[in-house]
């Protein structure tokens, strides 16, 4: 993998700053992010209501200046979007794909290519 990345993280839905990783496999994360120089680009839109603000924070915790957390504001979402999230997902939630506005100098642009 050349491009670790989260796009908003959103298990597990029962606890806003869990984590969805045994401890293991996060050891290793860590381990490969140190030893390849890598760092952990993430993404996530500020009202997403899954994807919280204390699951960034946890990620920060366990991946440490690793972890690079990218808050995008609700407003930078498209609100063109597929039928479905249009009736069941009622906050802007997916940065680089059913929200994206794919038009230069927005800021979802700027995470896909930043990506």
């Amino acid at each position: 993998m050349l491009a670790p990345m989260l796009c908003q993280p959103t298990l597990p839905l029962n606890d806003s700053g869990g984590l969805e990783i045994a401890p293991d496999e996060l050891r290793a994360v860590r381990r490969r992010l140190v030893r390849e120089d890598l760092t952990v680009l993430a993404y996530r839109f500020e009202g997403h209501r899954f994807c919280s603000a204390q699951r960034f924070a946890a990620y920060a915790q366990a991946l440490g200046d690793r972890f690079k957390g990218r808050v995008l504001p609700d407003r930078a979402a498209s609100l063109d979007v597929a039928p479905f999230f249009a009736q069941h997902v009622r906050s802007p939630r997916s940065v680089v794909t059913a929200h994206l506005i794919d038009v230069a100098g927005e800021p979802t642009v700027a995470a896909r290519d930043d990506i």
